[in-house]
């Protein structure tokens, strides 16, 4: 992922996911990138192109597991990754990582009325993976990952450790 971040401009799963995000507010200096400060919309987050505000905000437990689930799931999927990237320009894709992958908050207010006026974050682990995958132009045409991220599914089975 190192590799793919740094050789494609408008990749950004390291930046806003990677195991070096600090992961708490408490404690950091203002303007840091924290995955709990997404669900309040702290600076960095509020401002154009970072996203905003979020419901859930997630990074990578470390560069290991983020780089064997990305990898195990690029494996498993090529042929049907491949038949998108060659119809749609994109692949799209949230799994089942089969283990812990990420930890972060999601805000236990969200679907409440006001809830983005005054969220609450609540700490979890996941096992679920977010990934965007897309066609650079060329002769021949090349592929990169946009984004890969751990995420949540309230349905799916997650790991909550409050």
């Amino acid at each position: 992922m190192q590799a793919n971040d740094a050789a494609n401009p408008a990749a950004h799963g390291l930046e806003r996911h990677g195991p070096g995000v600090a992961l708490e507010r408490a404690g950091a200096p203002p303007g840091t990138r924290t995955v709990e400060g997404r669900i309040y919309g702290d600076p960095p987050w509020n401002q154009p192109g970072e996203g905003g505000q979020q419901n859930y905000s997630f990074r990578w437990t470390n560069d290991t597991v983020m780089n064997r689930a990305i990898n195990d799931y690029l494996r498993a999927h090529w042929e049907q990754i491949r038949s998108d990237l060659a119809m749609n320009l994109e692949h799209d894709a949230t799994f089942n990582a089969g283990a812990s992958v990420g930890e972060g908050y999601y805000n236990q207010r969200m679907f409440q009325p006001g809830a983005a006026a005054n969220p609450q974050a609540t700490f979890i682990t996941t096992r679920w993976v977010t990934i965007v995958i897309r066609v650079v132009p060329g002769n021949p045409p090349g592929f990169y990952i946009h984004t890969a991220y751990p995420t949540v599914n309230f349905m799916g089975g997650n790991v909550i450790t409050q």
